[in-house]
């Protein structure tokens, strides 16, 4: 009966902590260095039609963007000119929100990856919504992070509609 009372604590013990290991991979505990990515990046683009210089300067002077299908990376200069043009006919960040999976972080580099949804008010007034995996190389440059290159993958709306 000892033996049998032991086994059943033993595996509740390991039920446990089972569940708890779960609990613990589904909210993962970010360092102090992830944080301050995440700091850097969780606004993503809210903001740019009121300060489009502050969310411009978390990007490398050497930044470069990717959209998957494409066939080359964008440099800064032509997709910040890009993106000031859209704003200034008036389009709005309504709201953004990222789901971090990853961030790797060695030495002077580091590396994130997340899934987004922003949403935009076109400048006619229509709404949209864009869902996309982003991956993010960051580097340290005078103490602090700048976005480095990323790339984007546009993802399918839920109803199947592309975003």
């Amino acid at each position: 009966m000892t033996r049998t009372i032991f086994i059943v604590s033993l595996l509740l013990g390991l039920a446990a902590a089972g569940a708890a290991s779960a609990q613990t991979a589904a909210a993962p505990r970010w360092t102090p260095g992830q944080l301050e990515i995440i700091a850097l990046l969780d606004d993503g683009p809210m903001g740019i039609e009121t300060d489009f210089e502050a969310w411009e300067s978390e990007f490398h002077d050497d930044w470069t963007v990717w959209f998957a299908g494409q066939p080359a990376a964008r440099a800064r200069a032509p997709h910040m000119a890009g993106v000031r043009e859209y704003i200034d006919r008036g389009a709005r960040v309504v709201s953004y929100e990222a789901a971090f999976a990853d961030i790797a972080i060695v030495g002077d580099t580091a590396l994130a990856r997340f899934n987004a949804v922003e949403t935009l008010r076109e400048p006619d007034g229509a709404p949209r919504v864009v869902r996309y995996a982003g991956t993010d190389f960051l580097v340290r440059v005078d103490g602090e992070w700048k976005v480095r290159a990323s790339t984007v993958t546009f993802l399918d709306a839920p109803d199947g509609a592309r975003s």
